[in-house]
């Protein structure tokens, strides 16, 4: 059969339905990412946000356009959380939440709904295919944290984490000339297992690819990790997840940490990486968040000096402990994000330009427009031109800011 995966939402959900469509290739199936013509589509859901679970639904009538007479199967997180709404679609012919998705290939002529408890230890059912210039290799999923304005661990489960070993084994076998480790909160990788995040880039230690991180929290941040880290082909871009910068806030949201402890984190890292690109997440207009709090928060976004900062209006979302609290208008949210969106760009620009005059190792990912582009290790994006091909690592004289990142040329 002709199988479509189309994937919704986080860079974990992709890096499954790799894992999917490796098994439908296995059995004999023609299979693909995205919404093409197909016998078969399997929609990998998201449901972090209301968003993510309409655009979901839409999903399945963008398919049933392509082919009237497909079988969808859904899988993932908006199943998950509700598998009923999808039950009687037209076309829908299986639906399956979070557990053993990635099994899906023996389930695509069933019938019904599977919705089984999560496990509470780490399933290996293995490796994804790679098809982008970077690898994705999972080394986590589920999360224990339990913020309040977050579904995220009522769908995933627990965290748990991968055994070493097989992180190893799969960044080994993808052979990208940049890999990301990547999960749902890959700051609690090995807690359970009694391995740990310095131990596997000790393992990493002589592996022929540059290795990059997915999110993670502050708290991890110690001289142990930074250390691990020097002795990697490391890239220095740390995403450490914010979302306010007023300790008020970040009380309400159930946040396990202060701006003083997050502030520490952020020295330390530009002790051992000076260059170090250090990226986040706000939302803005969280439950009760006075024009008090949210000025403590802009100021505290411009003292750390990010490299990026992507900004979100709180939304609200059923099943958690936040949505029984009094919204803010969505004025005021509207208005918040574009003073922070304001700030974020002037902190795009000065961090780029930093890099002006520099030539850096850029990863070359396609050409558009008359530019190729690609990634410094710091993941400023830039826009070069000379001699280059997709997928291999060039160094590139990065000349001045441009658009959202800046402009270069192949070095001699």
């Amino acid at each position: 059969m002709i199988i479509s995966v189309f994937t919704l939402g986080c860079k974990t959900n992709l890096y499954e339905s790799g894992q999917i469509i490796s098994a439908l290739k296995e059995a004999g199936h023609e299979a693909f990412h995205g919404l093409k013509q197909a016998d078969v589509f399997v929609l990998n859901t998201c449901a972090v946000t209301g968003e993510a679970e309409k655009k979901s639904r839409q999903a399945i009538a963008r398919a049933r356009k392509l082919n009237p007479a497909c079988s969808i199967l859904v899988v993932g997180c908006a199943a998950e959380k509700n598998a009923e709404q999808f039950r009687n679609i037209p076309n829908v012919t299986f639906v399956k939440g979070v557990a053993n998705k990635t099994e899906i290939v023996k389930e695509i002529e069933r019938v019904g709904v599977s919705v089984e408890q999560l496990p509470s230890v780490y399933a290996e059912t293995g490796f994804a295919t790679q098809e982008r210039t970077r690898a994705f290799v999972k080394i986590q999923d589920g999360c224990n944290n339990f913020c309040s304005y977050c579904i995220v661990p009522y769908l995933r489960g627990r965290s748990r984490s991968r055994l070493l070993k097989d992180v190893v084994s799969e960044v080994k076998q993808a052979n990208s000339a940049e890999t990301v480790l990547i999960g749902i909160d890959i700051s609690q990788y090995g807690k359970d297992t009694g391995e740990s995040l310095p131990a596997l880039f000790d393992a990493l230690q002589g592996v022929n690819t540059r290795i990059r991180l997915g999110s993670l929290e502050a708290r991890v941040v110690t001289d142990e990790l930074l250390e691990s880290l020097t002795k990697i082909n490391f890239c220095p871009h740390f995403h450490l997840s914010l979302q306010s910068g007023c300790d008020s806030v970040l009380q309400r949201m159930n946040r396990k940490y202060t701006t003083d402890e997050y502030y520490e984190a952020v020295q330390k890292i530009r002790k051992y990486f000076p260059t170090a690109a250090i990226t986040t997440d706000v939302i803005v207009g969280f439950c009760g968040e006075t024009e008090e709090e949210f000025e403590v928060t802009r100021a505290f976004v411009e003292k750390v000096g990010f490299a990026d900062v992507h900004v979100f209006p709180y939304s609200p979302r059923e099943g958690t402990v936040a949505v029984k609290w009094q919204d803010t208008d969505s004025a005021t949210k509207t208005h918040r994000a574009e003073v922070l969106g304001e700030i974020k760009q002037q902190l795009k620009n000065r961090f780029a330009a930093s890099f002006c005059g520099t030539v850096q190792e850029i990863l070359c990912e396609r050409k558009r427009n008359g530019y190729w582009e690609g990634y410094t290790k710091e993941y400023l994006r830039v826009y070069f031109t000379g001699k280059a091909k997709v997928g291999e690592v060039v160094n590139v004289k990065v000349i001045e800011p441009y658009l959202d990142g800046a402009k270069g040329v192949v070095a001699d």
